[in-house]
């Protein structure tokens, strides 16, 4: 399945994700500008956001206040990678050069406090306590999972559960967020698939990252796979368990999307 099938049962709120998220993105400062512009001509696959429409669509649950969440989480990811870049000093990402490596590290740090404060604005917005504790519960695990991996990648090999808990927080944390603020119906009335769509979002995460670091996709892994683990049998288990997930949601086009990200094939998160 391409990115633009899987686009196909949220088209209509992807292209609006896409304006709103543009609309962020320019603020007449110069640099945060030039940012934006190099940003918005590398994308990348905007799956998070995406994730979340489907999650959304597929519980029947889609309002403005989901283009709002897209546009949160998306800007939520980009400031987390300038971050990272800086942490990592890491002057290219997949082979394109980061924001680090064009305007240096100050730059890169300032524009990703802006994106996390676009992030925070946005949710401010939706006015849901609910989603509003979720992000932030999100970036503590996404800051505890980069604060983890520092530690861990000064000795030789990180252990089985080290490695985990690391991509779980910097990864799959996230992707299972976007998952759960799609399926929330942003009012006061539980939603009965958030704690699905959860488990699917945070499998499906650490599924990707195990993916990615048993190819050649990232040269460059955040935590070494620890050794003498059978790596392709943990990333089938958690594949299984994020199709597994979804078979409590009822049927319909967005669900059978979702569960088609979980094919080798299929375009991976960035």
């Amino acid at each position: 399945m391409t990115l633009q099938q899987i686009q196909i049962p949220v088209q209509a709120e992807y292209d609006r994700f896409v304006q709103e998220y543009q609309a962020r993105t320019f603020d007449q400062t110069p640099i945060l500008d030039e940012v934006g512009a190099f940003l918005d001509g590398h994308p990348g696959k905007r799956l998070r956001p995406l994730m979340l429409l489907l999650a959304a669509k597929a519980c029947g649950t889609m309002s403005d206040g989901h283009i709002l969440l897209a546009t949160a989480v998306e800007m939520l990811h980009n400031a987390s990678l300038m971050h990272d870049d800086v942490v990592d000093e890491s002057d290219t990402r997949r082979g394109q050069a980061s924001v680090r490596g064009r305007w240096g590290n100050q730059a890169a740090v300032l524009c990703g406090d802006y994106y996390f404060a676009q992030t925070m604005q946005l949710i401010q917005q939706v006015g849901n306590s609910q989603a509003s504790a979720l992000v932030a519960k999100t970036v503590t695990d996404m800051s505890r999972g980069e604060l983890l991996q520092l530690s861990v990648t000064r000795g030789d090999h990180a252990s089985l559960d080290e490695y985990l808990q690391v991509i779980q927080n910097k990864t799959a944390s996230l992707i299972s967020t976007c998952c759960r603020l799609g399926a929330s119906s942003l009012t006061d009335s539980p939603a009965p698939y958030v704690d699905t769509l959860g488990d699917f979002g945070l499998h499906y995460g650490i599924a990707f990252q195990l993916h990615d670091d048993l190819g050649s996709l990232n040269p460059v892994h955040d935590v070494a796979l620890p050794q003498g683990i059978d790596a392709r049998d943990l990333l089938g288990r958690h594949t299984r368990l994020a199709s597994q997930a979804l078979d409590n949601l009822p049927p319909s086009e967005a669900r059978e999307t979702l569960r088609s990200l979980l094919l080798p094939s299929a375009p991976q998160p960035e």
